[in-house]
């Protein structure tokens, strides 16, 4: 799972009013020549840089679409994987023939979530965060659809780098 720098937690914590964070997603199918990138709450478009280990241009600067989106906070369900409910409005000509051609795929979109802070747009401060876009629907300009964490019940668990085995943990079945 993603962690959060130092900086954004501190900017969390003491919230001074220079402490802009930048709320971004990349959407991205196979049939799309390049991925979608849209920010959040501003009037231009933005150049933010790609973490490292990014699936797509690692390590490069890419502009994203000033673009408004929002999301609900999470439902959670017993049995279920949480997931939510995501509006991305005023959608450019660019990203809605992707997104209509997209939905003729049997793949599911995938959306990476980051933040960025003001002080640092060379790399995330948080994220990124991969999600499977379901349910899509366009309407004019607007697009919704609901999306949950990919692949979750696959993910290692406390800790992204720890293999637990029968020989450390001797109440694990073999």
């Amino acid at each position: 799972m993603a962690s959060h720098s130092e900086a954004l937690l501190e900017a969390y914590a003491s919230c001074p009013p220079s402490a802009r964070v930048y709320h971004t997603l990349e959407i991205w199918q196979s049939s799309f020549d390049v991925p979608a990138r849209v920010v959040a709450n501003v009037g231009d478009d933005m150049t933010f840089g790609i973490e490292l280990s990014g699936p797509r241009n690692p390590g490069e600067t890419a502009t994203f679409i000033a673009c408004p989106f929002e999301s609900t906070y999470p439902e959670q369900r017993q049995g279920q994987p949480p997931q939510t409910n995501i509006k991305i409005d005023n959608v450019n000509r660019d990203l809605l023939p992707k997104i209509r051609a997209a939905l003729g795929y049997r793949e599911y979109i995938s959306v990476l979530y980051r933040e960025y802070l003001a002080t640092d747009l060379t790399q995330p401060s948080y994220g990124a965060v991969e999600f499977e876009l379901r349910n899509v629907k366009v309407v004019g300009t607007s697009i919704t659809g609901t999306v949950m964490v990919k692949n979750l019940q696959n993910k290692r668990f406390p800790r992204l780098t720890k293999n637990y085995d029968y020989v450390q943990f001797p109440s694990l079945l073999p």
